[in-house]
């Protein structure tokens, strides 16, 4: 578990957001049912090599395929798949050192921006008869 996990969770929880810890074999597991955010924080080498692989090895096509939408805060540089990610809206890249309070409220802001479009139905609103058509026999 990050150092910073704690203080981001209550970050979150001002937001309404529950930040839970999950290992790569854990996301994996997922029932991908809805789209699952995820925060990345790599602030040293050994952290940043773990996610290389997991990227290689799984993320980079659950991002692509917007099952995931990353949020990466790095020390290290943008992920190559950054613009079809940005594209997507599928993945957000901050560089660290960063004010975590201005990322959480970002972050935040995404989510509810994603969750709202995505209950949105995109061909507008369905139209409506009168009530008393067809009535006037």
């Amino acid at each position: 578990m990050s150092e910073n996990y704690f203080y981001l969770a209550d970050l979150f929880k001002n937001y309404g957001i529950s930040l839970v810890p999950v290992t790569l074999r854990e996301l994996k597991d997922i029932k991908h049912n809805n789209r699952e955010y995820i925060v990345s924080i790599n602030s040293s080498i050994t952290k940043y090599a773990n996610f290389l692989k997991a990227r290689k090895n799984f993320l980079d096509h659950m991002v692509l395929s917007k099952k995931f939408c990353l949020f990466d805060l790095s020390s290290f540089a943008m992920a190559d798949i950054a613009a079809k990610g940005f594209r997507n809206k599928s993945y957000h890249y901050f560089q660290l050192p960063v004010e975590l309070k201005e990322v959480v409220k970002l972050i935040a802001l995404t989510i509810y921006e994603d969750r709202r479009t995505k209950l949105t139905w995109p061909g507008g609103i369905r139209s409506k008869l009168p009530a008393d058509v067809g009535s006037s026999m």
